[in-house]
Order: structure tokens, then sequence, then C-alpha cells
């Protein structure tokens, strides 16, 4: 059996060079490069598949993969890919999320009906034949830097056609370690013939990490002005892609039963700007529904420590962001992670990590939340 060796990593003196999406917004991997980042003692750089600047978010300026090769391609280096899903994202979603919200309607329409033009339309964008563009095997990069996988999930690994689980399979058996975060992808990867660790999502961790620079964001801007309107609030954010007029009428008269149980407001929050993530009209709609029964409100700030101190702060976070619902748990928040199916990523990792059953709901349970929202 193949095994990633496992040994500290990355080692002081060599650089750091951190890979992953947070070349894009979304508030999980802007936390994951964050947390990546915390307290290494070596140069970091932030790589992703485009150069991008999310400073005014939280995140970073990050290079494009391949100006960071140009760059940096003769030091001893540690190239770590930064959690999240990247072992299943494919170049068709990298290369959306990639666009502005815009112009996504457009590119769907003109590619997504053509396998073969998704392909080469993907494939020019990111100037890259990879599959899975976010998993780099180690011959791929310069000779002096080694591969980290660190944790990372897949859990559609099985579902990939071959030549994908091929290419991520070449990736991660050169690499010098090996993490994943939840059950279903280590399984998956050790019938393959790896030997993962696996390991809990770094955002754990946030508490720990950021603690003392949430409380300042949560003492001041739209945080504070939040408190001084509301004695407590859930904390409620909708992906885009529950955003049908069904499922918003299902869902608001639930909220309004849990903000009356617990006698809170509700305020909704975006944990995503890129394409595919969230959208503010989503939650408007969602607001219109809740009417004047609650106060409501909607963060308009999508900085990542906004995110984290309107979690830290909330009696109760309801959402389907699960970095959402691993902040909010991290700090002692009861949260429910709602998910389409129990295959999805945030119902098996919970499923992964929780002593508790059940901490995610889907549209086909009998109700979304518990009598009362908890964990």
């Amino acid at each position: 059996m193949t095994s990633a060796k496992r040994e500290a990593a990355p080692a002081n003196g060599r650089r750091l060079i951190l890979f992953g999406a947070f070349d894009r917004h979304n508030f999980g991997d802007l936390l994951l490069a964050r947390c990546a980042a915390a307290g290494a003692r070596t140069k970091i750089v932030f790589a992703g598949l485009a150069a991008r600047d999310l400073r005014d978010f939280g995140g970073f300026r990050t290079l494009a993969l391949v100006d960071a090769i140009a760059a940096f391609g003769s030091e001893d280096a540690d190239f770590v890919h930064v959690g999240g899903e990247l072992l299943t994202t494919t170049a068709w979603e990298a290369a959306v999320m990639l666009q502005s919200p815009s112009d996504t309607a457009r590119i769907v329409a003109r590619y997504d009906r053509s396998p073969e033009a998704r392909t080469a339309w993907a494939q020019s964008i990111l100037g890259s034949a990879r599959r899975i563009p976010y998993v780099v095997a180690r011959d791929e990069l310069p000779a002096r830097w080694h591969t980290h996988f660190r944790p990372v999930g897949g859990v559609a690994f099985d579902t990939l056609p071959g030549a994908e689980r091929d290419e991520i399979l070449r990736a991660l058996r050169s690499a010098t370690t090996l993490s994943v975060r939840d059950r279903t992808t280590f399984d998956a990867l050790r019938g393959a013939g790896l030997d993962p660790e696996l390991s809990p999502d770094p955002a754990v961790a946030t508490p720990k990490l950021f603690g003392a620079t949430i409380r300042r964001h949560g003492q001041g801007g739209e945080i504070a002005a939040r408190r001084a309107r509301m004695r407590s609030w859930i904390a409620v954010q909708l992906a885009a892609e529950w955003e049908d007029d069904a499922t918003l009428d299902r869902v608001a008269p639930l909220l309004l039963a849990a903000s009356a149980a617990r006698g809170t407001g509700i305020v909704l929050f975006r944990a995503g700007l890129a394409p595919w993530h969230d959208d503010l009209d989503t939650l408007r709609r969602l607001a219109e529904r809740l009417g004047a029964s609650c106060p409501v409100a909607i963060l308009e700030s999508a900085h990542m420590f906004d995110i984290c101190a309107l979690l830290a702060g909330a009696c109760a976070c309801v959402g389907t962001s699960l970095h959402g619902w691993i902040v909010a748990h991290a700090f002692g928040v009861p949260a429910r992670c709602l998910v389409r199916s129990p295959a999805d990523k945030a119902a098996r990792y919970t499923d992964t990590w929780c002593d508790v059953p059940r901490q995610w709901r889907t549209p086909d349970d009998e109700s979304l939340f518990p009598e009362t929202v908890n964990g």
C-alpha cells in the first residue's frame, strides 16, 4: 500500500507556497488560507489558478501558479494544497467560479451543453490541461519543491470519471504528506491504495487562532450596529441553489418559528460572492418573506472576520455553508447545516466528527430545524 510520509511540513527555512481556491471569494477558502498561514515562521507565497487581490475581504493577494513557479522555482519550497473540496473541483467549475458573477449566466448558456467546448474554454481560461486544476502533482512543479495536502476533501471522488481519478491519485502518490478531513474521502483513498491521515478541518481552530481579531470586528461596524438593534440573533445563510420560491417559502416560517422560540432577531449573511455561491437577491427575497414578525437584517459586509464575528455572536446558526457551521460550532454556537443530500460534503464532514448525529437537515426532512435550533 502506498503511504504518504508522516513528517513535519513545511520545514523552517523553506519557502511556504500555499495553493488553493482562495483566489475567489468564498468564506471557507479565505479562512483556510488564514489558518494555513497562521504561525508560519518562513516566507509565504499565496498562489491560486489566477492572480487576485482579496485583501479587502480578509483574504490575500494571490499569484497565478505559473507566476509563482517563475518567481520561486529555483528555491527550496513546500507546496501546500490548502483544504476544501480541492480533490473534486473540476476545471469547468474552477474556471466559472473565477469569472465575474455578471458573466456567469452567459458563459454557462454558451458552454454548459457541450462537454468538448466546455473543456476547451476552461483550459483556455486556466492555462492548464489538468482536469482537476487545484490538484498538482510533484512532477509538474520545480524539482526542489515538495507537495503536501492538508486536510483536503473529496467526497465525490468515487463518482468521478476514471481519467480524473487517475490524475488525482498520481498527484497524491507523489505527495510528501497527505491528510483528508472526512471519513468518505478517507475510505475512498484507502480503497485506491493510499494511506492518508484523517484530520478535522483547520477552521476548527478559528477561536484560538483569530479570537482577538474576531472580537475587534464584533465591536465595530455592522456587527456592532446589529447588536445595538437586536438583543440576540440567529445567523442565517443560504447558497444561491436554494433560491427557488418553494424553498424560500418553506424556510421562512421555520426561521420565524425558531426566532419566536428563542426571542431573537435574524441576520442574513453571504458566505461567498463568487459565482455559484451566495446571492444577495436570495437573501432579500427571504427577508421579504420574514416580514415584520421579528427583527431582520442583512449583513452587507462579506469580510471574512465580520462573518466570523457574526457567527461567534449568534445564539444559533443555520445555513448551507460548511465553514459557517464549523466556525459557529467552534465558538460553541448551536448550529445546523442545510444539505440537499446525505451525500453532500457538509453531511459527510459533520457525520465524521460529531458525536451527536444529524448535525444537518435536508429538504426531505419533516422539518429543516428541530423544535429549537440546537447542535
